[in-house]
């Protein structure tokens, strides 16, 4: 396979009739989705737009979004996905850096997207799904309903780019990761082989499919063995239960902070699990205690796995057959291989803590537009992650820290000065730094330091408020704490540690 399109062109041919998505009372085959693909991709092609072009994709978890995404891989599009949790400012930024020709949107989304849009010029074709349309807008569904399908898929070279994914950096500014269709296809099949998933297998997608994790560890492997995508647009435990006891899915993706909501839940909500071999855990590492717990409980097994955007995203997995350990990052997939070493790039002795690499097909090509930044992460042909981790005495890696202070809220990345960037915005605020602390619930929290600028007054929740308009929600400070400087060392920098002792402080005093 050359084109990332063509393991959906493989499924439908071999298994035409298996259910390949199921969204509330909608059910697809993989024949209906290849024929809703194939139209859009006419659709999308009447439009002008070719081989190489540039268009985001943002919709929610619904059989579109699986429709669009393998449509523009047909005509060799690069396929930029963003959630739809992104605001304005976010949303810009990736338009404009990837240069995109256009953008498929929901229209809950619009007013977001319309103004991220606006002095793009050349991102000049508005898809939308839902809703009436605007002056400029074009129905998605139109675009299905009008062309017959596309027969050709564009030739491209594998090592041509099928996505570009988003990740913050500790410079604040988002990093477009390049994936080329090879790379894609690399990290499904070795998540394939490792899990043994066969046309027999669905899974319940709550984990957004635009996140790299819902792009290969749900859709492109399913997709890729035949499998039955049963998705829900949001996750809600009571939801989750009804909807295993119902279609019986195989497995499950979540996140720790999922895992721990469940186990919380009433016992009433329970419903009958046993459907589900593997609960699948991604985003951060787990307590001992919280598997242990969920483990007994729903009497199934959690497999934790390791992983990054710029890995493709996913590395290593717990193996099932073996001794899993909670926060260890297990065994690699096949055809990938992970060093920790110090920072003189030697292999760490057990005990010892160093840096996570990793190799494999699996991995971007580089960063958008940023050479410099792509030589530091690859250097030497090893993703350097910026994780560290430990070697216990049994020799399985355990996370230590998250090197770059990645806040992991819920299994989403909170990046501190991408959300520093948006406080420094509110007029009254000269100078903040965002810090993640424990929280039972969610893994960690946002939480903010402020210091305001000589004779300026506010309060907490206007600076919160402010936050959630500018960024995703999950990533604005749960509490804001002012300051009257920040503790710095002296060479200026913000010291980090210090801010969250100070902060751990007064939250306990309050």
């Amino acid at each position: 396979m050359n084109n990332l399109y063509e393991i959906l062109e493989e499924t439908s041919r071999q298994f035409p009739e298996n259910r390949a998505v199921l969204f509330g009372k909608h059910t697809l085959t993989y024949r209906d989705l290849k024929d809703a693909s194939d139209r859009l991709a006419a659709g999308l092609r009447s439009l002008g737009l070719r081989c190489g072009d540039r268009i985001a994709l943002m919709l929610p978890n619904v059989p579109h979004f699986v429709i669009a995404y393998f449509a523009l891989l047909k005509i060799g599009v690069t396929v930029i996905p963003i959630s739809v949790l992104c605001k304005s400012t976010e949303i810009h930024h990736q338009l404009e850096d990837a240069e995109v020709r256009g953008i498929i949107y929901w229209e809950g989304s619009r007013t977001h997207v319309q103004q991220a849009a606006t002095d793009l010029d050349r991102c000049d074709k508005m898809i939308v799904l839902g809703g009436s349309i605007r002056p400029g807008e074009i129905r998605l569904t139109t675009l299905i309903e009008t062309h017959d399908p596309l027969s050709d898929i564009e030739p491209v070279d594998p090592d041509e780019t099928a996505l570009i994914i988003y990740t913050a950096g500790t410079t604040g500014r988002s990093k477009g990761a390049e994936f080329t269709h090879q790379a894609v296809l690399s990290n499904i099949e070795s998540c394939r082989i490792f899990f043994g998933i066969s046309e027999k297998d669905s899974v319940l997608g709550v984990l957004p499919l635009s996140l790299p994790v819902g792009l290969t560890l749900v859709m492109g492997l399913f997709v890729g063995a035949g499998g039955g995508l049963i998705l829900l647009p949001r996750f809600e435990v009571a939801t989750v239960f009804k909807t295993i006891a119902e279609f019986r899915p195989t497995y499950f993706v979540g996140n720790p902070a999922m895992y721990l909501e469940m186990t919380a839940a009433d016992p009433e909500e329970e419903t009958d699990v046993s459907s589900i071999r593997f609960w699948i855990s991604t985003g951060d590492a787990i307590r001992q205690e919280a598997m242990e717990r969920f483990e007994s409980r729903f009497k199934g097994i959690l497999l934790e796995g390791y992983g990054l955007t710029e890995a493709g995203p996913m590395v290593s997995f717990n193996d099932p057959m073996r001794e899993r350990k909670a926060g260890s990052i297990g065994l690699p997939l096949p055809g990938v291989d992970i060093r920790i070493v110090d920072e003189k790039g030697v292999e760490v002795r057990p005990g010892q803590v160093g840096e996570i690499l990793v190799q494999g097909p699996g991995l971007m090509k580089g960063y958008l537009n940023k050479p410099e930044a792509t030589r530091a992460a690859l250097a030497d042909g090893w993703l350097h992650t910026g994780d560290l981790a430990r070697v216990d005495e049994s020799g399985f890696p355990v996370i230590e820290v998250r090197k770059k202070n990645v806040i992991i809220k819920s299994g989403f990345s909170v990046y501190p000065r991408e959300v520093e960037k948006i406080l420094s915005g509110f007029p009254k605020i000269r100078e903040s730094v965002v810090v993640g602390l424990p929280d039972p619930r969610t893994g960690e929290e946002v939480h903010a330091g402020v210091v305001l600028k000589n004779g300026e007054a506010t309060t907490p929740e206007e600076i919160i408020t402010y936050s959630r308009e500018m960024m995703a929600a999950y990533k604005a400070p749960k509490t804001v704490t002012f300051l009257d400087q920040l503790p710095k060392g002296p060479s200026g920098r913000v010291l980090r540690e210090e801010v969250k002792q100070l902060l751990m402080e007064r939250l306990q005093q309050s």
